[in-house]
């Protein structure tokens, strides 16, 4: 279970550098295509990181509660 959580861990903070390098593309691009481009990066970022710290939520309470 610690590997795993460790791997969902690597996947939340990868998603929070995306989101932070799109923030940063964003702000500094200069067409439509690289504003698009950073918002889909941006869009994918946020969705992943939801999903990825909900199933580690859910692997914290499954162990807390003894359930394996």
């Amino acid at each position: 279970m610690d590997d795993y959580n460790c791997n969902i861990r690597l996947l939340i903070e990868t998603c929070t550098r995306l989101i932070s390098i799109a923030d940063t593309g964003q702000a500094e691009c200069t067409d439509e295509n690289c504003m698009s481009l950073y918002g889909l990066a941006k869009d994918c970022g946020y969705r992943i990181r939801t999903s990825a710290e909900r199933e580690f939520k859910a692997h914290v309470e499954k162990n807390v509660n003894g359930v394996v």
